[in-house]
């Protein structure tokens, strides 16, 4: 029998395709402790199908615009940069359940994208994640303190 899932349905599952929060349990409670893995946890499942597809899409295109800064030399404290480490700093307090991330946990997350390989890959290795760590800790230094 053929799927009855629409093509926006198929997308949305593609958009969080791979992506399996639970690979991270052991990690988050480790860093940051359960209470942090459980809220985490909760907020992701609560988000549903469309509301993950929304969350990994921001991320995409603000991994993007950070690239295509880059590319075109944009200085990391020049007004666009500033603008993309606004959206990103929002896309971030979205991620965490609203609340918007402190001065250093922002530049603590910034400083992550460099020292994890795995961070670094969603901005294009390390260049890029260092292009957008020195963009997110101006942005701190300008916006947060």
């Amino acid at each position: 029998m053929p799927s009855m899932e629409s093509n926006e349905d198929v997308m949305a599952q593609d958009m969080v395709d791979g992506f399996d929060n639970t690979g991270y349990r052991a990690e988050v409670e480790q860093r940051w402790g359960a209470t942090a893995w459980a809220h985490s946890d909760a907020w992701w499942r609560g988000q549903g199908p469309d509301g993950q597809q929304a969350f990994m899409a921001e991320h995409r295109a603000i991994a993007d615009a950070w690239a295509g800064l880059r590319e075109r030399s944009a200085p990391v404290d020049g007004p666009e940069a500033r603008r993309l480490a606004a959206r990103h700093h929002a896309w971030i307090a979205r991620g965490w359940g609203g609340r918007q991330p402190s001065a250093d946990e922002l530049s603590g997350l910034a400083d992550m994208y460099v020292a994890d390989e795995r961070f670094a890959a969603n901005y294009g290795g390390l260049e890029g994640a260092g292009y957008v760590r020195d963009a997110l800790v101006d942005y701190v230094r300008a916006e947060l303190t």
